[in-house]
């Protein structure tokens, strides 16, 4: 099998599924998403070259985007400062 490199995120949420018992390994998590991929690509063939192209640059990007995690805290924060100075969300 190919090795892959996950963000940390994503690693976390592959270890929970399989702490949680519903795969037998991490492989098994990463199966179960491709299939679905392949599914999602198929049912719409008009953004399967987009969607490839897409996930292709994401591999590829040496400097991923910023984790779930620090996307949720930024934008609490941005929340937080409308909030004190009274601007609307």
């Amino acid at each position: 099998m190919t090795d892959i490199d996950l963000a940390p995120d994503l690693d976390r949420f592959v270890r929970r599924q399989v702490e949680a018992g519903r795969f037998r390994d991490p492989s098994d998590v990463i199966a179960a998403g491709l299939r679905l991929l392949e599914e999602a690509l198929a049912a719409q063939p008009e953004h399967r070259d987009h969607l490839l192209a897409s996930i292709v640059a994401a591999f590829d990007d040496p400097h991923p985007g910023l984790s779930i995690a620090a996307t949720f805290d930024r934008l609490e924060e941005r929340h937080a400062r409308r909030v004190s100075i009274g601007s609307e969300p």
